[in-house]
């Protein structure tokens, strides 16, 4: 008879893994840290300024002029310095929030070649209130999973990070915006399952489910694309501001179909999980099960789960799109009209396609675990007596 594991000896291993895990988080914080910064200086010179200011007082309002006010600049080379700024709303926005003396707002600094520095007042200061949020969401997080929660809310930081410092760098300097949302999405998809979840075959399922998703997903993307034959704008209007900042640097359509992998990463990584978690608890609760029941049962539970899956996808695109939605349904009288429109017609290829995604992700990764619980159960299983042995 097997001899059952000492409490002591299971203590040493959790904290040892606590150990491991904690060395390799600093570690990987540590490596995001050092990344040098690999964005282009030839970017900086098309943007901005921006400051942390505060308003000091409003300049009444002139017949035709646009509203100003005196800020402190609060941080970089002009900090302590008062200057007059035109008020304006975020990102141009023609409706002017009620900015008054005491707010702490964004100022941005306008150098051009011969003519005098502009100030502009451009939106609210909201970074302590940000902080606050977040700082909430940690405590959250551990209070209600534990150590877990806490390696979770690195592994968003993580990903965060290492798409500020390494992904839209590398887009910035020309790289393939296809590749790299798939390589990125499949880097970030091992980190962090391994990161929460651990070094298992369950987890290592979830990745190859996760990125066989998202290989679908990209190759369908790019298919269909190139058969509605879109335009590289393809109805955005950030996709032509960035255009004009950065000329030819950057693959416009290719980045627009990057957004559509990452669109449904976040779903492919929740069923691909899902699915090899559900699996992994079936074969413990009844090891009997061979791989073809495995799956069967377990394809019961993907098949509810992807009802709603589809539909959170949907209704993420749907929230990006709706005031469109609304605009088009004034505009144009026939439904296939408006679905036709360039806009949406995107909208819809993205939640098709991503859609295909995850309908593809949930049979594979509950086939490759379904095999791999099966497999593992038969060589952990004992050898039977044989015959004329006693059993005691």
């Amino acid at each position: 008879m097997a001899s059952t594991p000492a409490p002591q000896d299971s203590e040493l291993r959790n904290d040892r893994r606590i150990v491991a895990y904690g060395l390799g988080m600093i570690l990987l914080v540590g490596a995001l840290l050092f990344i040098p910064n690999l964005v282009p200086s030839s970017t900086h010179e098309v943007v901005s300024d921006l400051v942390h200011a505060r308003i000091v007082s409003r300049t009444p309002a002139q017949s035709g002029a646009q509203p100003s006010a005196t800020v402190v600049i609060l941080d970089g080379a002009q900090a302590g310095a008062r200057v007059e700024a035109q008020l304006q709303g975020p990102s141009s926005q023609l409706q002017l929030p009620d900015y008054r003396p005491g707010d702490e707002v964004v100022v941005s600094i306008d150098h051009q070649p011969g003519a005098p520095i502009a100030y502009d007042v451009v939106d609210r200061w909201r970074l302590p209130l940000l902080g606050v949020l977040a700082a909430a969401f940690v405590v959250v997080a551990a209070a209600i999973a534990g150590w877990r929660g806490m390696r979770a809310v690195v592994s968003l930081i993580l990903t965060v990070g290492f798409t500020l410092r390494l992904l839209i760098p590398l887009l910035l300097l020309g790289w393939n915006p296809v590749v790299l949302a798939v390589v990125f999405g499949i880097a970030v998809t091992a980190l962090s399952f391994l990161l929460t979840q651990g070094p298992t075959r369950t987890t290592l399922a979830a990745i190859i489910g996760t990125s066989s998703g998202l290989l679908i997903t990209g190759a369908l993307a790019a298919i269909v694309t190139a058969a509605a034959q879109f335009t590289s704008a393809q109805g955005s209007e950030e996709i032509v501001t960035l255009g004009q900042l950065v000329g030819n640097r950057i693959d416009l359509s290719g980045l627009l179909l990057a957004a559509v992998i990452f669109g449904g990463l976040g779903v492919l990584n929740d069923v691909a999980m899902s699915q090899a978690a559900t699996v992994e608890e079936l074969a413990h609760v009844d090891p009997t099960l061979d791989a073809r029941a495995l799956y069967a049962r377990a394809m019961n539970v993907g098949i509810a789960h992807l009802a709603a899956t589809i539909n959170t996808l949907v209704f993420a695109y749907l929230g990006t799109a709706l005031p469109l939605l609304v605009i088009l349904s004034i505009q144009v009288g026939s439904l296939g009209d408006a679905v036709n429109q360039e806009v949406i017609a995107v909208e819809v290829v993205r939640t098709l396609v991503g859609s295909l995604g995850i309908l593809a992700a949930v049979p594979l990764t509950t086939a490759i675990t379904a095999a791999w619980q099966v497999r593992e159960a038969r060589t952990a299983q004992p050898a039977l007596p044989a015959a004329g042995e006693s059993g005691g």
